[in-house]
């Protein structure tokens, strides 16, 4: 019979996978022996619990500020996506008619569109519609994972945050220092290789503090920032854990 040794005495390894399993997620990280070489052991049960033991590790991974993340960085490349078919749609109008450039709004007005351009127009709508439901979303469900962060930052910037550290638990171990320059890393790396200032901030210049800070204060503003941000992200992570 297969065993795994466990206060210095030999036990039987449970014949179910869930029991199984549950044994090899408690000990993963013990002194706990066991026997896997023992001829007895059953492989196909060993297999169905370590299954379920990596299945469970996932389900336990997907905490809800990685759908936030998730939603955020859909929005951002649906931006992104927007800016480049408008583009399109305005330069192919305009070589298609043979008139001048016109912004997009009025060509979305026009009820005669070139049939390319109409095709445009549907994928320019439902582009749209995706903003609009991501960014609801976000107002939706962000203030119910890291309100305090929300609080101070707003409902995007919030999740940009979390997004660009890793999750809500790493943005809670950040100090300060490192949560300032966030959404920074390409600035900081040319001051490290050449000497470059430093930046100042990142993701934290979209605040309307640090966009209305004078040159000489967004410094010092940002630093206060980043400040109250690293005590807010911890509230929202262990304030719960610990109450």
């Amino acid at each position: 019979m297969a065993t795994y040794s466990n206060s210095d005495q030999d036990l039987s390894l449970p014949t179910e996978p869930e029991e199984l399993s549950r044994i090899l997620e408690c000990h993963c990280h013990s002194e706990t022996e066991i026997d896997l070489d023992n001829q007895n052991i059953n492989l196909p049960l060993l297999r169905a619990a370590s299954i379920l033991q990596v299945r469970d590790r996932i389900e336990r991974s997907l905490t809800p500020d990685k759908n936030l993340i998730q939603a955020i960085e859909s929005l951002d490349e649906a931006h992104t996506t927007f800016n480049l078919v408008s583009e399109r749609c305005i330069t192919w109008y305009s070589q298609l008619t043979g008139s001048p450039r016109i912004k997009l709004e009025e060509i979305l007005a026009k009820d005669d569109l070139p049939l390319q351009i109409q095709k445009l127009e549907k994928f320019i709508h439902s582009i749209q519609e995706l903003v609009s439901m991501l960014s609801n979303y976000l107002d939706l469900e962000s203030p119910k994972v890291f309100p305090a962060l929300v609080e101070r930052l707003g409902t995007q910037l919030a999740v940009r945050m979390v997004a660009s550290a890793g999750d809500l638990s790493k943005l809670a171990r950040m100090p300060s220092s490192t949560i300032q320059l966030l959404g920074a890393e390409k600035a900081l790396f040319r001051h490290m290789s050449d000497g470059s200032p430093p930046p100042k901030h990142g993701f934290l210049y979209q605040h309307p503090t640090i966009k209305k800070s004078s040159p000489k204060d967004k410094g010092r503003n940002s630093r206060k920032l980043a400040a109250k941000v690293a005590i807010a992200s911890k509230l929202d992570y262990y304030g719960e854990k610990n109450g």
